[in-house]
């Protein structure tokens, strides 16, 4: 009956860990969509050609504004900014979508074997109820 407690605490544990990991995979998916599109608007410059620029200053209100396309300002903090070239942003954002999608890969993996411990714990206690019946 031991065994069987720490098995069950351990599939909760194990039920735990998938959950977190598929909550962590799907905030990186997100993550790596938001980049993806930040990355494809720099690189495509057709915004450029809008003479209708308009920003929102809340309210549901906003103001027409130009884009300097040679300058981005890249968060790198609480409320701060730096400013940096758009090609180097190109370049930190190519980097960053690299690493989420290494990030991305290496999840996947855990939650794997999460899961095959997960299913093999499970399969342990059927059968230890079965054999005891």
């Amino acid at each position: 009956m031991a065994d069987e407690n720490n098995i069950m605490e351990q599939i909760d544990y194990l039920k735990n860990l998938i959950d977190n990991l598929d909550n962590k995979l799907n905030l990186l998916l997100k993550t790596l969509e938001e980049s993806n599109e930040t990355l494809s608007f720099l690189k495509n410059e057709e915004y450029l050609k809008s003479g209708d620029v308009k920003i929102s200053i809340g309210s549901g209100m906003f103001a027409k504004a130009s884009i300097n396309s040679n300058k981005v300002l890249k968060p790198i903090g609480s409320n701060i900014y730096i400013e940096k070239k758009k090609e180097d942003i190109i370049n930190d954002l190519n980097q960053d979508i690299k690493d989420f999608n290494g990030t991305y890969n290496n999840l996947i993996a855990q939650k794997e074997k999460a899961k095959n411990n997960y299913n093999a714990l499970v399969y342990a206690i059927q059968n230890a109820r079965q054999g005891g019946n």
